[in-house]
């Protein structure tokens, strides 16, 4: 094996060894909840047990599809992990190894585009202190981050001229969420937009290029237009819920396409937004603006830059969440092509020129922005702020019967998910066997003076009990 291969590995195994115990510690400390490692916790424990794809309503009481959300259908290919440990930790060890062997692709597209191991060493170490990237992987656990690597895998696959993995990673990529269903139609457009040139100027093309890119390419977009139009409304009675997140350019998808469309002063006035500005500064600075360069590689993340950036929701113009998994892929790609480019343009400028501007460009923003021990925010509560008593806190929920209705405030969601019927506190006050309060959450929604008050009235409750105090952990028992 390679020396360079080698460090690569060895990179990637620390980082899934850091991500996986720092995930660990969350989860056993309450800082992971049922927003939203729960939800996905519910839906893969139930599809393992029989019941596909489904999960309690997370604003509401009824047991529904997980796609009156969303239509990361993967979960349902995880739920046989749950035979060999049936814990939501299963997730947050398959999200970390997975996201950390992405890595391995951005080093091998490297080598295939670039043919320097220093340069695709650097490469790969720029992904894993990804702070967009070790920020999604922390923030409990959502399918549609498993798609950064099998993006990067469809796209070396691509290169390699091995369609049946290329298309087999295009579709566990799209399964991760529906939008990402754009994506793969993009890259059925990369596949056969050059055969059809070639067969219009009667020059030489490859036959099935040109058919796998133009089947690719409609069945993807049919697929998309099927689930956001048509399934996800059905499944939940109405519009797609992030619809709301673009009122401002109409109320159902065709319009705000077309209104994003034809206003184009009002959208790029949107762009140009100081938080949206940070935001592209903090995707794009760890790898020092190289991927500009390269516009038609970004063509593939615009999909998910157009959904993020004229979103009216904060958080999707954040990089503290999950919604840059499908960019960042894209990101590294563009970047490699565009050290291409500016090698073939100063063929002098050695390899360790690049490797040496990236790596500052990648530790300054690990410092400014990243959730790691030595940044200016690091995320590391569940070393400075343990939770003394959680061990009886688990024990404790343990005991409660799956075949009970349990409301629980956000933090004790993923520790309880493991029923058919889980609440969050508001909602099932009235209906659920238990209600269990961790009154230690200063982000609580809502507010934590709300929830200890309804702790109160609980006491004065004829229909509830108290059966458990310990400090901040109360438990009610339904009479």
């Amino acid at each position: 094996m390679q020396k360079s291969k080698l460090i690569v590995l060895l990179l990637i195994l620390f980082y899934i060894v850091y991500f996986t115990l720092v995930g660990f510690l969350r989860f056993d400390n309450f800082y992971a909840g049922r927003f939203d490692l729960g939800n996905m916790d519910q839906t893969v424990w139930n599809t393992a047990h029989g019941r596909i794809f489904q999960l309690t309503d997370p604003n509401g009481t009824e047991i529904i599809s997980r796609l009156a959300f969303h239509a990361d259908f993967i979960l349902i290919l995880l739920a046989p992990f749950y035979f060999i440990w049936e814990n939501a930790k299963m997730l947050l060890l398959i999200q970390s190894s997975v996201i950390g062997f992405g890595a391995f692709f951005v080093y091998l597209i490297s080598q295939k585009i670039l043919k320097n191991n220093l340069v695709s060493v650097i490469l790969s170490v720029t992904y894993l202190l990804n702070p967009a990237l070790q920020h999604s992987n922390l923030y409990d656990f959502h399918a549609v981050t498993l798609a950064t690597t099998f993006l990067l895998a469809a796209f070396y696959f691509f290169l390699e001229k091995r369609y049946f993995l290329f298309l087999l990673l295009v579709i566990l990529s799209a399964l991760t969420k529906e939008q990402v269903w754009t994506i793969a139609s993009l890259f059925g457009l990369y596949l056969f937009i050059p055969q059809l040139i070639s067969l219009i100027k009667k020059k030489v093309f490859v036959k099935k290029e040109l058919l796998i890119g133009i089947a690719l390419f409609v069945l993807s977009l049919l697929i998309f237009y099927t689930l956001v139009w048509k399934a996800i409304p059905n499944a939940r009675g109405g519009n797609h819920f992030a619809l709301s997140y673009y009122s401002e350019f109409g109320t159902s998808p065709g319009n705000i396409i077309k209104n994003i469309i034809l206003s184009p002063g009002k959208t790029l006035n949107t762009f140009l937004q100081p938080d949206r500005l940070e935001y592209l500064k903090q995707i794009f600075l760890p790898l020092g603006y190289l991927p500009l360069l390269s516009p038609l590689i970004l063509i593939f993340a615009a999909p998910d830059l157009m959904i993020n950036l004229l979103s009216n929701n904060s958080q999707l113009h954040q990089i503290f969440y999950q919604y840059t998994a499908t960019i960042t892929p894209f990101l590294f790609i563009a970047a490699i092509y565009s050290i291409k480019q500016l090698k073939n343009l100063f063929p002098k400028i050695p390899f360790t020129v690049f490797s040496l501007f990236l790596i500052l460009s990648s530790l300054f923003s690990s410092i400014e922005f990243g959730p790691l021990p030595f940044s200016k925010s690091p995320n590391i509560l569940m070393f400075t702020k343990p939770l003394a008593y959680r061990s009886t806190v688990e024990n404790f929920l343990a005991t409660i019967g799956e075949d009970k209705g349990v409301a629980a405030t956000n933090n004790l969601g993923a520790h309880l998910s493991h029923r058919q019927r889980i609440y969050t506190i508001p909602t099932g006050l009235n209906k659920a066997d238990y209600i269990v309060f961790l009154l230690n959450d200063p982000t609580a929604q809502p507010s934590l003076d709300a929830q200890i008050k309804m702790a109160g009235e609980l006491e004065e409750n004829k229909n509830y009990i108290e059966l458990y105090r310990l400090e901040d952990f109360v438990v009610f028992k339904k009479k």
